[in-house]
């Protein structure tokens, strides 16, 4: 009889043993599959690193001038210098029923490209139809930049944020081309997050406005330079009619609109010229309140050589009441514009 009750306390010894043992097993295969589900989410977001850093690649430096590629859910349009003219813009924007009065109601912009202003823009001689057909033509590519800066931005505080006491060496290298790209010489990563933001629409319009006479400088229409950025490398851009003999600065060429827009909002957050207005900017942020672009023009009366361009600027914001599109957003249009 003992030797029955000893085999039995044996097996409810062992059977307990290895319940416990399972149950370990399970606890580890829990915390494994925890791990494994975090890796997944981080592996999501370096996919798209990984894109950002592809991307940055393609607007470095001069290279700013890439071509655009038509993507899936927008339209580019790739006009020819001799045959595009304004009554071929009219189409584009009526194909898209895209209109500015629209846009202001609507806050709702379709997805589309302008690679360049037509060749007789200058000769418009309506003013609110030159200024109706300007900003229609650069408010997608400052929103399409824009949205560009928000996902870095994104992905930056993804970075630091992440839960993890290590930085993968994809995102580290990621986070060493940002700081070069935005001058960020301290590799401080909450500068960086206040470089890498958004320029108000309103801003963008108004300077694109002054800098290219609403469209009808020489400098856009012959090199799509529509903030006037300068460049000291003799042969890579326009030269100025007006420049005096001892200076060597060109206006600087790019291939597309769109190369010209990027490049000017990758100047106005990294050159040192512009620290009060990103902390300006910043300052908005920190209080979570929406930004005022007009108080923000206060900040980059060193653009340009006038002594009274912020005013300008926001004489431009106001009589023509840009600040209405601020908040306008992208928007995938049903239909694609067949446009030869």
């Amino acid at each position: 009889m003992n030797y029955y009750i000893k085999t039995i306390s044996k097996s409810i010894y062992q059977i307990g043993f290895f319940s416990y043992g399972v149950s370990l097993l399970f606890i580890a295969l829990s915390v494994l599959i925890y791990a494994q589900s975090r890796i997944f989410s981080n592996n999501d977001i370096q996919v798209e690193l990984n894109k950002n850093l592809n991307l940055m690649d393609s607007y470095d430096n001069a290279d700013l001038n890439k071509e655009e590629t038509t993507i899936a859910y927008d339209s580019t349009f790739q006009e020819n210098n001799d045959s595009f003219n304004i009554n071929d813009l009219k189409n584009i924007f009526s194909k898209y029923s895209y209109a500015v009065e629209n846009v202001r109601i609507e806050k709702k912009v379709p997805d589309i490209i302008i690679s360049k202003l037509p060749i007789d823009f200058s000769l418009i001689e309506s003013t609110n139809e030159k200024k109706n057909l300007f900003i229609q033509s650069i408010l997608p590519l400052i929103i399409k930049e824009n949205n560009k800066i928000v996902q870095l931005n994104q992905n930056i505080k993804d970075i630091k944020n992440n839960v993890f006491d290590y930085t993968s060496r994809e995102n580290a290298l990621f986070l060493k081309k940002m700081y070069k790209q935005y001058k960020v010489k301290t590799q401080n990563i909450d500068e960086l997050i206040v470089k890498v933001d958004v320029i108000p629409a309103s801003i963008a319009l108004a300077q694109a406005a002054l800098e290219s006479g609403w469209g009808t400088s020489r400098f856009v229409l012959e090199g799509n330079a529509l903030f006037g950025q300068w460049s000291w490398f003799k042969g890579s851009g326009i030269v100025p009619e007006q420049r005096d003999a001892e200076e060597s600065h060109e206006i600087k060429i790019f291939s597309t609109l769109r190369g010209s827009v990027a490049a000017y909002m990758k100047n106005l957050n990294s050159n040192n010229n512009y620290d009060d207005f990103r902390l300006a900017r910043n300052l908005y942020r920190k209080n979570n309140i929406g930004i005022d672009a007009i108080e923000l023009t206060s900040h980059l009366s060193k653009y340009a050589e006038r002594a009274n361009y912020s005013s300008m600027l926001k004489t431009i914001i106001f009589e023509n009441k840009l600040q209405d599109f601020d908040k306008a957003k992208l928007y995938s249009p049903q239909f694609e514009v067949a446009y030869l």
